[in-house]
């Protein structure tokens, strides 16, 4: 069956090139993995086709659970209407078959340009005013010669050029502030920073992190200043007020370089209305911005928001509490993360966070069951993902999780697709590095945990040793040797940082340096053992130089 031709069913059309199902009343919403999962099952309608065929053709190379097809089946059968049921049957222990009669039919002729990006994505919005929307686009587009509808009047080379401008978008998103203390910070904190992972889901669009812009918090910093230190081409930011029973978020978009003011907007909100803003000025950005949105980008802003803000609130609490790495504030974390589930069973980021706060315990030996811990933190990472299998942090969670137990191939594959969906996420990046360096592949290693250092110069000190250690064993002690002196000199070191000195020291022939690393290195651990140390590293080559320079050093 050709794949550009519309297939009709029933009242209903199916059009593959416009990605739409429209009925009797017009066209019915699906979400993009719905529309795929229907669309291969119409194809295969002589047959039945089992669940893990349709998981392969719709998931390829991903991991989600089988509830990621039973919730696209339930959405298909709803757009459908009374007889969802009997025209997509479950065949049991089987599979899923297509029951309705088909015909197909020519595209039909191009009338008139496809929506632009913000009518792809029109959903009904109850804040912020369509119109607005348009006239930011509008101003936009006016003020840089046209947007990216306007591609089809180009010839090949103006297209490439146009492209090439869009993949240098970036965006400073600045620490949104909390105006007269009528708003805890934790709530400006958590807004911004949801902001911010949002965007950076878009591939064509630099993010920089919320560690990189946190040191603008309670400054007014000058238009200036940011540009000069952050290189981005746009600056957002934003302030909360609470107004009795209500909230007041301004947002404003500008550009870094002349100051224009390319979109700014207000909302006044009940409090329980702040998850709904959130996707409007999230939209109202990109749109500004003239960014041109896949479908699958949709899906992935399109998170499913909790139930109630309590349990939004709750989630905001606990990264707080998690931040501060200390044994009571991270048991009243996994307390509110696990009163967010109650709530809201549905809420994927509380189980990240429930799994971030087991994945910590291990990491800082609060635990002593590490193993149970760390796959404790497994299922809560899976049980975020079949509940949006578009959250890069689940991901990013399980494969951390893998890497600690030693699952190297599984890990890389889990943070690469992370990246996938969120390309931006210095964590990811740093993730992904370590995975890479305890596997073996130090060069690969070395490019994911440096562009991690570019996207947050405030590494934590377990990232920097990592990159400290891949710099060594590349042969670039120089290079080594900064990474950890950077470290000690923010005074973050700790025992291994100091013995990674010592042995670095050595290795560059500064015997009077490494005596002194190692001399630090004792007194923070008299009790310090190689024989544990470096024992991740699949390559025993790679443990072996270490151990021999450590020796060197009088370890």
């Amino acid at each position: 069956m050709p794949a550009d031709k519309t297939l009709r069913f029933g009242d209903f059309r199916l059009d593959p090139g416009r990605l739409s199902l429209a009925g009797p009343t017009g066209e019915r919403a699906l979400r993009p993995k719905a529309f795929d999962v229907l669309l291969y099952l119409v194809r295969h309608r002589d047959r039945v086709v089992s669940k893990d065929e349709l998981m392969q053709a719709v998931w390829p190379n991903v991991f989600v659970t089988e509830n990621s097809l039973v919730q696209c089946i339930s959405d298909i059968r709803a757009a459908l209407g009374e007889g969802g049921a009997d025209i997509v049957k479950t065949v049991a222990r089987r599979g899923y078959r297509f029951a309705a009669p088909v015909s197909d039919e020519e595209p039909p002729p191009t009338v008139s340009p496809e929506p632009g990006p913000l009518q792809a994505v029109s959903a009904p919005r109850q804040r912020l005013p369509f119109v607005v929307a348009c006239i930011s686009i509008a101003l936009f587009l006016a003020v840089t010669g046209g947007g990216w509808w306007w591609m089809s009047r180009y010839d090949v080379a103006s297209r490439e050029a146009l492209a090439t401008a869009q993949n240098r978008l970036s965006i400073a998103v600045l620490p949104l502030t909390a105006v007269d203390g009528s708003v805890d910070s934790y709530l400006a904190d958590g807004l911004g920073e949801d902001i911010i992972s949002a965007l950076a889901r878009f591939a064509d669009l630099k993010v920089l992190s919320p560690a990189t812009v946190a040191a603008y918090k309670g400054r007014t910093p000058t238009r200036e200043e940011v540009a000069r230190d952050l290189g981005v081409r746009y600056l957002a930011d934003g302030s909360l007020r609470r107004v009795g029973s209500r909230l007041r978020i301004a947002m404003r978009l500008s550009d870094a370089h002349d100051g224009t003011l390319v979109w700014a907007e207000q909302y006044n909100v009940e409090a329980d209305q702040l998850i709904a803003v959130e996707g409007d000025i999230l939209r109202a950005i990109t749109g500004a911005l003239a960014m041109r949105v896949t479908s699958l980008e949709q899906a992935r802003i399109a998170a499913r928001p909790p139930a109630s803000l309590e349990a939004y609130d709750l989630v905001l609490r606990g990264r707080d509490l998690l931040s501060r790495l200390t044994r009571s504030a991270t048991s009243n974390a996994r307390l509110a993360f696990e009163r967010a589930i109650e709530l809201d069973p549905n809420y994927g980021p509380a189980y990240v966070g429930l799994g971030r706060a087991d994945f910590l315990a291990v990491t800082v030996g609060w635990t002593s069951d590490p193993a149970g811990t760390l796959r404790r933190a497994e299922t809560r990472a899976r049980e975020a993902i079949a509940l949006d299998e578009f959250n890069p942090a689940a991901y990013t969670l399980l494969g951390t999780v893998h890497t600690r137990l030693g699952e190297y191939d599984r890990a890389i594959e889990m943070l690469r697709h992370a990246l996938s969906l969120n390309p931006n996420n210095p964590d990811t990046h740093a993730g992904l590095g370590d995975a890479l360096l305890w596997n073996g592949e130090i060069d690969e290693a070395l490019r994911a945990l440096e562009i991690a250092n570019q996207l947050n110069p405030r590494l934590p000190s377990h990232d920097l040793f990592n990159l400290g250690a891949a710099y060594f064993l590349a042969g670039q002690t120089g290079q080594a040797a900064k990474v950890f002196e950077r470290t000690v000199a923010r005074q973050d070191g700790n025992p291994f940082i100091y013995a990674m000195l010592a042995a670095i020291y050595v290795d560059a022939g500064r015997a009077e340096d490494a005596r002194r690393a190692a001399a630090e290195a004792r007194r923070q651990n008299p009790l310090f053992d190689l024989d544990s140390f470096g024992t991740l590293f699949r390559n025993p080559a790679h443990r072996d130089r270490i151990i021999a320079a450590l020796h060197r050093a009088g370890f």
